[in-house]
């Protein structure tokens, strides 16, 4: 009898340990390989016009795992439907190891649908890009300017800030504020976005919004009038309610997933892999929150400040 329960016990264990493993795998750590998507995307005209801009956002996708390869396609799926000529990544373009080894498996499989198309990808800096040597060669790669930089798309001008350490919290924080407050104040586009890799506001079961990015970051937005923020860094999504004026959007489940709760300043949450699609017309903004399934999950809208 006792033999027949350490058998039925082991056996338990077995399948719990299995299937922890998998969820552990496909969720936290993306370790399963996946299927690259294999779509072949028509170059469309370019979504930018003076007062337009159609563009996507994703994060945190640099596994090279299974969930990439789903948001990837996924992605490819949207711009099939509504083409978009720009791609905003909130950073960690790489996991396990450097961007100049993985390049191809991280970066270009998971994207290589949008990129065949000619939509252009502008990252920020993630906290597994903050090895120097290996950040200038990424930087060099991708023909990125500096590790903060701005553009203009349309009626948006975005503001590309780097918020690994030391930044913010150190000697390069007040380089980088002054610059942001300089930009900010001669922009003369009707929406300013800014991104950046950690988020100021968050929900996240494993770890809080960084206090030490929102208490430099948040003063020099309201007074200079951001619009909207947009991070990763934590594995889920959430978007925020107004807070001063601001939305702060959460981006971080590319391909990783851990859990999110809900705070005073939450307007949406989920623990799920997505991307977002967002279209500015003019004084309105407008963005969609689309699962790995393709599947909208949350819709906002805005108008600039």
């Amino acid at each position: 009898m006792v033999g027949i329960v350490l058998v039925v016990a082991c056996g338990l264990a077995v399948v719990l340990g299995v299937r922890a493993l998998w969820r552990f795998a496909t969720g936290p750590e993306d370790l399963l390989p996946g299927r690259a998507p294999d779509l072949a995307l028509t170059q469309a005209p370019p979504v930018v016009e003076p007062d337009r801009l159609r563009f996507a956002v994703v994060g945190d996708n640099g596994t090279g795992g299974r969930n990439a390869m789903r948001v990837g396609r996924a992605m490819a799926e949207a711009y099939q439907e509504e083409p978009f000529s720009l791609l905003v990544h909130t950073g960690d373009l790489v996991y396990y190891g450097d961007l100049a080894d993985r390049y191809e498996e991280v970066y270009v499989r998971p994207l290589r649908p949008l990129l065949d198309a000619g939509v252009t990808v502008r990252p920020v800096l993630g906290n597994h890009e903050f090895d120097y040597t290996a950040t200038l060669r990424l930087l060099e790669r991708l023909g990125l300017p500096g590790r903060y930089y701005s553009f203009r798309a349309g009626p948006v001008e975005f503001f590309m800030l780097d918020s690994t350490p030391p930044q913010f919290g150190g000697d390069g924080g007040a380089a980088q504020l002054a610059w942001l407050e300089q930009r900010l104040e001669a922009s003369t586009a009707a929406w300013q976005v800014v991104v950046l890799h950690h988020p100021p506001y968050s929900s996240g079961r494993r770890r809080p919004g960084d206090m030490v990015v929102r208490a430099a970051l948040e003063p020099v937005l309201v007074e200079h009038g951001a619009d909207l923020v947009l991070t990763g860094h934590d594995h889920h999504y959430e978007r925020t309610s107004p807070q001063q004026g601001i939305t702060y959007i959460v981006a971080g489940s590319g391909a990783k997933l851990t859990g999110v709760g809900r705070s005073p300043f939450t307007a949406a949450s989920a623990r799920r892999l997505h991307f977002l699609v967002i279209d500015v017309e003019g004084d309105q903004l407008s963005g969609r929150t689309i699962d790995a399934s393709g599947r909208v999950f949350d819709e906002f809208r805005l108008e600039p400040r």
